[in-house]
């Protein structure tokens, strides 16, 4: 009998080109999922909180609703995007500006120009345009998923149940439970705290007087969900936009400076508190995560990275041969235990 980890770099191989030849599929789907769960969970959250409501009908409204805010985000962010675009020379030429003020070693002064040709920004360029253009034409794939996995809930329920029962033992259902729970978990803390931490940002841009401060504060809630640097790396853009926005810096360093103590705040004193020990994966294999899931599905890749890597290391933690792998995703070294054998 062949063992798990026998042939694990040719079985990851084999696994790593699917998902890479099918992304156009798979990440809308995953996402879907992903959401589907989040729906569930809040329709869940709402029915404790009123035991007399009807099931079915907290969990339509839940639906409808965060399908509502999913096509009002999308158009924010295409309205916001298009501003941006014709922006864009005028951002060229307020960078040039303001790189011409910084002394260059050996006289002279910097340039985007120069920096252009020791960079090749132009590749990069057209790789990121792309992996943004397939996301947004990926969205609507992925609320066609969404709406088929909520209408046919109890159908894929009874099917999973189904599989479960027909392979034996708690295994599988130990790993689908776990998975569910943890993903369930991490979505619902991480929109909370990230809704918090957009709120907050959108309060300082607008306090600043910032343009499209609404749109700004989607793109921060949405970078969020990226772990360890997602805030960070989401404050850059309005960052830059105040700079083109206004003369002076004072206004760039407020909105920047601003964002960082929002995210602090909710980061040291909010998140610890809501956290589950069910998120338990370590700062540097969640970094490694968005990094693979990144090449392999692009953007979308990056925001899917935890709850496919937090399904994953349940799954893992399992076998006792792959076991090893399931420890080195996990923080605190003690990934789930496994099923006893029946």
């Amino acid at each position: 009998m062949t063992k798990p980890g026998t042939s694990f770099l040719v079985n990851f191989a084999m696994a790593t080109a699917l998902l890479y030849v099918f992304r156009a599929v798979l990440w809308p789907f995953t996402l879907a999922l992903v959401l589907a769960i989040l729906i569930m969970s809040l329709s869940e959250r709402v029915v404790r909180l009123l035991p007399k409501a009807k099931r079915w009908m907290v969990f339509a409204i839940t639906a409808v609703i965060v399908g509502g805010i999913i096509v009002v985000s999308m158009a924010v962010v295409i309205e916001g995007a298009s501003r941006i675009v014709g922006e864009i020379p005028a951002m060229l030429a307020r960078i040039d500006q303001l790189l011409a003020l910084i002394p260059a070693p050996g006289g002279g002064t910097f340039s985007l120009e120069a920096l252009a040709q020791k960079v090749e920004l132009g590749p990069l360029a057209d790789r990121l345009l792309t992996s943004v253009q397939d996301a947004s034409a990926g969205l609507g794939l992925t609320l066609i998923f969404l709406f088929f996995l909520l209408l046919s809930k109890p159908m894929i329920e009874k099917r999973v149940d189904q599989i479960v029962a027909s392979r034996g033992g708690r295994g599988l259902a130990t790993v689908l439970e776990r998975s569910f729970s943890g993903v369930e978990s991490y979505m619902y803390v991480q929109s909370i705290t990230g809704l918090m931490i957009a709120v907050g940002a959108w309060v300082v841009m607008m306090a600043v007087g910032l343009d499209n401060a609404l749109f700004w504060g989607l793109v921060i809630f949405l970078f969020a969900y990226l772990p360890v640097l997602g805030v960070l790396a989401g404050s850059v853009g309005p960052t830059l936009f105040a700079l083109l926005q206004f003369p002076s810096l004072t206004p760039a360093i407020a909105v920047f400076v601003g964002i960082q103590i929002v995210s602090s705040i909710v980061g040291n004193f909010v998140l610890p508190k809501m956290q589950a020990d069910s998120q338990n994966i370590d700062p540097a294999a969640s970094l490694i995560a968005v990094g693979m899931w990144t090449v392999l599905w692009g953007v979308p890749g990056a925001f899917l990275a935890i709850p496919l890597t937090l399904a994953l290391m349940y799954a893992l933690a399992q076998y006792e041969d792959l076991r090893w792998l399931a420890v080195l995703i996990s923080h605190d070294g003690d990934p789930p235990p496994m099923e006893p054998a029946e």
